[in-house]
């Protein structure tokens, strides 16, 4: 009781700041924008005065960085009072090129759905949107401030009404089956929620030895579909992967071929495999020291339909591809082997490439592995508005996180699966 009070208060109260705070940002719009960085700015000035003032006071403190430090400080200062276009200029100019940079990223993904003749009128459409935006406010930021600061405030005053919407759902107890729109964090920020999600779980492994909780469930029911979120304390891994489970078969999709990468190594040829997740998930531990949080969902039969009929049409255009592994194995070969070459080896996967369709061409941040998941994910009732049309395993995890915080949504069990719990895991489910 206590908790759901908590989660009921917490929807509110973080929905009514950022719908002021939205409010707050349209209405005082360039003069409070105009305030803030004169007093930001000033702030720099002073703190720098006072560092060498201190110094000064102190001689015995005195040391090169700190020098260096109040003099950048006050001369920063003195610069952006004297040339006071330039600090309002920031933010409008940090808000172009992120424009420009979803630019080029739509403009990519159209580029190979027209090439795999996958046209997505959406994704052109996106990118010639994106790049004159990105340009009329990149040459005049500071014409086009009051209207970024209205865009910035709108987004705030949604995320709001979206909390809000959290706290009316969990109040009338309402269970929600179509689908639905989550307006997350942008994209920059959402790629980093991994991380810092596997700290937090190995802060707690590393203090807990003993009856440590590894799985909860809001039911009793088994959940119909399983969706994995990866994540690893090194390299890209740190950033997640995500692959779906799905009676008897984990599926999952990734830029597997190191044959075929270019542009360091962000594209390549779209693989899928499907295999058993009681071999699977031990690999992903033992392999590259991942960690996955399984987030289970309760379907429905017409949902489990429309999943199978989507998993059927994405495949359609696929054929199985054979590793270099399974190559040499009818050759009575072997050579050095890639992570899909283990994979197979370890669970007896089987690999598939596409002969054409959006998946042909595996893009980072494009065509990736949350929106081959999301696809099939999606005809379960979820859905994932992002602002700029960039998903992320992050994004996926922060609405998973959010969805198994409610008491009534089709998200009913969350299970950490490491080095620490695999075993006990896979015992438990033999039980």
């Amino acid at each position: 009781m206590q908790k759901e009070f908590w989660n009921y208060t917490n929807y509110f109260l973080s929905g009514f700041v950022l719908i002021v705070l939205g409010i707050i940002i349209m209405i005082g719009s360039l003069n409070l924008y105009i305030s803030i960085v004169n007093l930001l700015v000033f702030a720099f000035l002073l703190l720098g005065i006072f560092d060498l003032c201190n110094l000064l006071k102190n001689p015995k403190e005195l040391s090169k960085e700190k020098i260096v430090r109040a003099i950048i400080n006050i001369a920063f200062g003195i610069i952006m009072n004297v040339f006071k276009n330039i600090p309002l200029s920031i933010v409008p100019i940090l808000f172009a090129f992120y424009l420009l940079f979803n630019s080029l990223v739509k403009g990519i993904s159209a580029y190979f759905l027209w090439k795999n003749k996958e046209h997505k009128w959406k994704e052109i459409s996106f990118f010639i949107f994106f790049l004159i935006t990105g340009i009329l406010f990149l040459f005049s930021p500071l014409g086009h401030l009051p209207t970024i600061l209205s865009i910035i405030g709108l987004y705030c005053i949604l995320i709001g009404l979206g909390e809000w919407e959290k706290f009316l759902l969990e109040k009338l107890s309402f269970k929600r089956r179509n689908r639905s729109i989550y307006i997350s964090l942008p994209a920059f920020v959402d790629a980093f929620i991994p991380r810092r999600m596997l700290t937090k779980m190995n802060h707690y492994f590393n203090n807990i030895k003993e009856d440590v909780i590894y799985e909860i469930k809001k039911e009793t029911t088994i959940p119909d579909l399983e969706i994995f979120i990866h994540v690893a304390p090194h390299g890209f891994n740190q950033l997640g992967h995500m692959d779906i489970y799905f009676e008897g078969k984990v599926i999952s999709y990734g830029n597997y071929d190191t044959a075929s990468y270019r542009m360091f190594d962000s594209i390549g040829d779209g693989v899928l495999f499907e295999t058993t997740k009681e071999k699977y998930i031990p690999f992903c531990i033992q392999q590259s020291n991942k960690t996955l949080i399984g987030f289970g969902m309760k379907l429905t039969e017409n949902q489990k339909e429309k999943v199978r009929k989507e998993i059927s049409r994405i495949k359609k255009d696929a054929y199985i591809w054979e590793t270099t592994a399974l190559q040499e194995k009818k050759k009575k070969k072997k050579s050095k082997y890639e992570y899909i070459d283990l994979l197979y080896l370890e669970t007896g996967a089987t690999t598939y490439k596409f002969k054409k369709g959006e998946f042909k061409t595996y893009f980072v941040l494009g065509r990736n592995c949350t929106l081959f998941a999301d696809r099939i994910v999606g005809k379960s009732g979820t859905d994932i508005l992002k602002m700029v049309g960039i998903i992320t395993p992050g994004t996926y995890l922060d609405y998973l996180e959010t969805e198994f915080s409610k008491k009534n949504s089709m998200v009913i069990s969350r299970t950490i699966y490491n080095e620490y719990t695999k075993e006990k895991v896979f015992h438990n489910k033999e039980k």
